[in-house]
């Protein structure tokens, strides 16, 4: 079954202008990413809310939600950040994205698009 993943989540960030570059880089990562179709970002630039959309197979919503983690944090990291879960102590720079998410996931026949 295909679902659709809205997946949402705060970057630290100092200045709006380097997160925009940094966004670029990111739907660059996004667009590569396999196991992902017609992935998407939007954001806040001033707040530093970022959300991902995107369509994934999976057998049931619980791994369609797994697998859509697994394509955001790949791509994160592609585009040079990095999550919460890999933080080391060190500033490391780019997108430090917070270890929290906020997500939708539904069938895809139920998107109204």
């Amino acid at each position: 079954m295909t679902y659709y993943i809205e997946l949402g989540f705060t970057v630290r960030t100092d200045s709006p202008d380097a997160l925009d570059q940094d966004l670029d880089n990111l739907m660059d990562a996004l667009v590569e990413e396999p196991g992902a179709t017609d992935a998407d970002l939007a954001a806040e630039l001033s707040t530093g809310n970022v959300w991902i959309n995107m369509y994934i197979d999976a057998d049931d919503d619980q791994a369609a939600f797994g697998q859509a983690l697994v394509v955001a944090r790949s791509a994160i990291h592609k585009a040079g950040g990095f999550t919460g879960g890999w933080i080391d102590g060190t500033d490391r720079g780019g997108l430090p994205v917070e270890d929290t998410y906020n997500v939708r996931v539904q069938p895809a026949e139920l998107v109204d698009c």
